[in-house]
């Protein structure tokens, strides 16, 4: 059996793989409770496969970011409030910032996103390898 690393040993890309990881249980949870489904932690954590302590953790991190869901006890599902809508994000630039942009920076950014692009690549696929060593 592998080591496990330590919190200091992991490498940037293997963190991003987990913050990728942990975001998309939050998006996945998001979605379910915001269905027509009947979700309870139990059905919750089997559905994501991961525990009902992961499911309570990620409900929490739900409500720091400012999302509305409550336990419905007639139901005996998590739902999100009813009548709640997302706020849209405006990210778009203006003309203004655009144009304030010199071309260095813009290409330097690029780089860096490229570099970090292909660094997250290669340990998400050294991850799937390792996954499907597992089966």
């Amino acid at each position: 059996m592998a080591k496990k690393k330590s919190h200091n040993e992991r490498s940037d890309a293997d963190r991003r793989v987990r913050q990728c990881e942990r975001l998309a249980r939050l998006m996945q949870v998001l979605h379910l409770i915001s269905g027509r489904g009947r979700w309870d932690a139990a059905a919750l954590a089997e559905e994501l496969e991961c525990s009902t302590r992961t499911i309570h953790r990620l409900l929490q991190t739900l409500s720091v970011a400012g999302v509305p869901w409550f336990f419905d006890e007639k139901l005996r599902a998590y739902r999100i409030r009813p009548g709640y809508k997302f706020p849209l994000l405006d990210v778009s630039p203006t003309i203004d910032e655009m144009q304030s942009k010199p071309a260095s920076s813009l290409d330097s950014a690029t780089e860096k996103l490229l570099s970090d692009g292909e660094a997250f690549a290669d340990s998400l696929n050294k991850f799937l390898v390792a996954v499907r060593g597992l089966k």
